[in-house]
């Protein structure tokens, strides 16, 4: 009965924002409505299943907070609220920052809805990527103030090439989040507003994100230009932390490396899986890893090497793995086709920035 209400309530909603489409009444938001709202979207997208939360020790536990996240899938946003309305029990939701230029062209403009106006009434706020405003900034100071929360990514758009921080041509830096924060502690001396770093990395075998939240981190008071720039390095330090490195990531590693030092194109599928215990022995404690690793690595080897046959990185005669070397070492544009072009490359870009994984990689397969 609780979810029929449910259904009931977000359809409602719909009915009511297509009514104001057609000139009729004012534009509603799923925001009035959330609790029943988020349940029909968790149904609808099967997000309990597709979703493992990590470290919501570190949930802060009320408003307000900035959450600061690396930026890899469209639906990045969707999962880290996920992870703040479970680690509060339900009981707080928060808002998210996203570009304003995003739905434009075709198929968006041809639709019967504005994606722009749909994500606004979940709790969006726009803001333009080019030529950005004070007065566009403001209110997101003013969501601090409130208090609510919001959750943003440093790095500004989208990684194509699975580059845990991808930065454009035109990028200089990280976004300022110590900007919000030391304008937020301004006005409200007394409130320490903490940024909590959060990583997601998603497994394309399994389908599955891991939602990891690190420790807060504050500004300190009153810090001036310099201190809110090393704030801001830090705080990305912090993120590039929170990959949970899985088979794929370690698979596609020893792979890579046994082209790039051209080890030859064939290695046993006995000979991987003990490569890949030795990494997993020889990393740090404080590495997020796949609880799955340990009690199922041969059947989730079997599953990526079965992936990555499907896009002719290699191929499979018994026990025999045949690598395909020349399109494992192919570094395709960074758009929207790296991931489909080199599947290999793009899994080992994500852990590329962690020395101690790579080492041990290394080690696996040079000795």
């Amino acid at each position: 009965m609780k979810l029929f209400i449910c259904w009931l309530v977000t359809l409602r909603i719909i009915a009511r924002y297509f009514l104001y489409r057609l000139g009729i009444g004012g534009r509603p938001n799923f925001t009035d409505r959330w609790a029943e709202v988020q349940l029909v979207y968790r149904q609808v997208t099967r997000m309990d299943s597709r979703i493992r939360l990590r470290g919501l020790e570190h949930f802060p536990g009320s408003h307000p907070a900035i959450y600061a996240g690396n930026h890899v899938k469209l639906d990045d946003p969707f999962f880290v609220c996920y992870a703040v309305q479970e680690g509060s029990g339900y009981t707080m939701r928060t808002r998210f920052v996203m570009r304003d230029d995003f739905f434009l062209g075709f198929p968006w403009t041809w639709m019967p809805f504005r994606m722009n106006e749909v994500a606004e009434m979940g709790g969006a706020y726009l803001l333009s990527k080019d030529g950005v405003t004070l007065a566009q900034l403001k209110p997101l100071i003013d969501m601090l103030q409130e208090p609510d929360s919001f959750v943003i990514f440093p790095n500004g758009s989208r990684s194509r090439s699975g580059l845990w921080f991808e930065y454009r041509d035109d990028m200089e830096g990280p976004g300022s989040v110590s900007f919000f924060l030391a304008q937020s502690q301004r006005k409200k001396p007394d409130v320490a507003v903490p940024a909590v770093p959060v990583g997601r990395t998603h497994n394309p075998v399994t389908k599955v994100s891991t939602v990891i939240l690190g420790a807060p981190l504050y500004l300190e008071p009153g810090a001036r230009r310099e201190a809110q720039r090393e704030f801001d390095d830090a705080l990305v330090l912090a993120i590039s932390d929170l990959v949970e490195i899985q088979m794929t990531h370690l698979v596609s590693g020893l792979l890579y490396l046994r082209c790039l030092h051209g080890l030859g194109d064939t290695v046993t599928r006995a000979q991987l899986l003990g490569e890949v215990l030795a990494v997993i022995g020889a990393l740090p404690s404080t590495r997020f890893l796949d609880p799955g690793l340990d009690k199922d690595g041969e059947q989730q080897l079997t599953a990526v090497l079965a992936y990555l046959a499907r896009y002719d990185m290699i191929s499979m005669a018994g026990d025999d793995v045949h690598l395909q070397v020349e399109k494992i070492g192919v570094a395709p544009a960074p758009d929207v086709h790296y991931r489909r072009e080199n599947p290999i490359k793009f899994s080992v870009n994500q852990i590329l920035h962690l020395p101690d994984v790579v080492a041990a990689l290394e080690v696996a397969v040079l000795g």
